[in-house]
C-alpha cells in the first residue's frame, strides 16, 4: 500500500487526534504548573506513589509495624492527592467540549463508513479509529510535555 492509497478521512482523523491530545496535555501542563508548581508536582507524584507501593508491600508481607508507620502519614498523602487531582478536575469538563468535535464534524462528515483499513482487520469505522488514534497520540504528547514520566 502507497502512501498516496491513504484515504484522506485517515489522515483528517490522526491530525484532529494529535491536536486534540497535545491540546489537552499542554492545557494539563499549564494547570498543573498554575495551580502546585511543575517541581513541587513531580515530588508528590513521586511520593505518593512510593507510599502505595509501600503499602501494598506491607499489605503483602503483614508487616504490621511498617503499615502503621505508613498510616500515620496517610493524611499528608491523601493532600497530595487532592493537590495533584485539581488540575485534573478543571480538565474534564474541557476534555468534554471535544465531544463538539464529534457532532459538529466527525459524524456528519464520515458517518458509519470506514475511514481506516487495517490488514487483516479491513475497514475501520470513524469511532474506532478515532478512539486508536486518540489513546495514541495521547500516551505520546503525554510523555513529551512531561505529564507521565517515560520509565
Amino acid at each position: 500500500m502507497l502512501i498516496t492509497d491513504i484515504p484522506l478521512a485517515t489522515l483528517v482523523i490522526m491530525l484532529i487526534a494529535i491536536t486534540v491530545s497535545f491540546l489537552n496535555m499542554g492545557i494539563n501542563r499549564l494547570l498543573i504548573t498554575r495551580m502546585c508548581g511543575w517541581e513541587e508536582y513531580k515530588v508528590m507524584r513521586k511520593e505518593t506513589s512510593e507510599h502505595q507501593s509501600q503499602m501494598m508491600q506491607a499489605a503483602r508481607t503483614n508487616d504490621k509495624k511498617l503499615m502503621e508507620k505508613l498510616k500515620k502519614k496517610q493524611s499528608q498523602i491523601d493532600n497530595m492527592q487532592k493537590k495533584i487531582m485539581k488540575p485534573q478536575a478543571i480538565l474534564i469538563p474541557i476534555s468534554f467540549s471535544y465531544i463538539i468535535i464529534w457532532y459538529l464534524f466527525l459524524i456528519p462528515v464520515y458517518g458509519g463508513n470506514a475511514v481506516a483499513y487495517v490488514p487483516g482487520f479491513g475497514g475501520i469505522p470513524v469511532f474506532i479509529w478515532y478512539m486508536v488514534c486518540s489513546f495514541f497520540f495521547g500516551t505520546l504528547a503525554s510523555r513529551v510535555i512531561g505529564i507521565t514520566p517515560i520509565a
